[in-house]
């Protein structure tokens, strides 16, 4: 059995207008507080990886700051990829989308017309989840989360649960089957 811990980023700075913005204070609050999480692992045990973007990246440094450990950074696990460039555009899309399920959002005129490859996006994701080998740590985002969580589930739907910042979902992976352990602390929070 391979135990796999999703670890949603910290408070960023900003949200959904920014691309890549950094821990707010209290985000990085927020990451020193999983240490009571990271000190029960045996982190000579378990593979770390982040997303690629700040936000995450902080909050693995931060979580594991009194270790000495590798985190390998990974482009599957970043956050959906949006199909507009202009942020303040883009904004008005994620809020339009995430209330919908997956093939609303594929046959989205919008999100077709932008040519990015979103069910590619969710593909990647879960394939990447069934080819690890070790007990892992991942600092990921709101929508990688619910993806994964989805793909166990069943569902269609893009948003199943609300993820807290620094909330560690965790799930197993036994005989290629994943099942959900515990999902994250949930909380009414803004995506970002």
């Amino acid at each position: 059995m391979i135990k796999l811990f999703l670890v949603r980023h910290g408070e960023a700075t900003e949200g959904w207008t920014s691309k890549d913005p950094p821990l707010s204070d209290l985000g990085k609050s927020q990451a020193l507080s999983l240490a009571p999480f990271i000190d029960k692992i045996d982190l000579n045990k378990v593979d770390l990886v982040s997303s690629p973007l700040t936000r995450c990246k902080e909050t693995a440094n931060l979580a594991l700051s009194k270790f000495k450990q590798e985190v390998e950074i990974n482009d599957i696990f970043r956050e959906l990829p949006s199909p507009i460039a202009d942020l303040e555009k883009r904004v008005i899309w994620l809020r339009r989308v995430l209330p919908l399920t997956w093939p609303e959002l594929l046959s989205d005129e919008e999100t077709i017309a932008s040519g990015v490859d979103l069910n590619e996006w969710r593909e990647k994701i879960i394939d990447k989840i069934y080819s690890l080998k070790n007990d892992t740590i991942i600092f990921t985002h709101f929508v990688v989360i619910n993806n994964i969580i989805g793909h166990i589930m069943s569902s269609e739907k893009i948003v199943n649960f609300q993820p807290a910042n620094c909330s560690v979902t965790e799930i197993k992976l036994l005989k290629n089957q994943l099942q959900l352990i515990k999902l994250g602390k949930s909380l009414e929070t803004k995506v970002n």
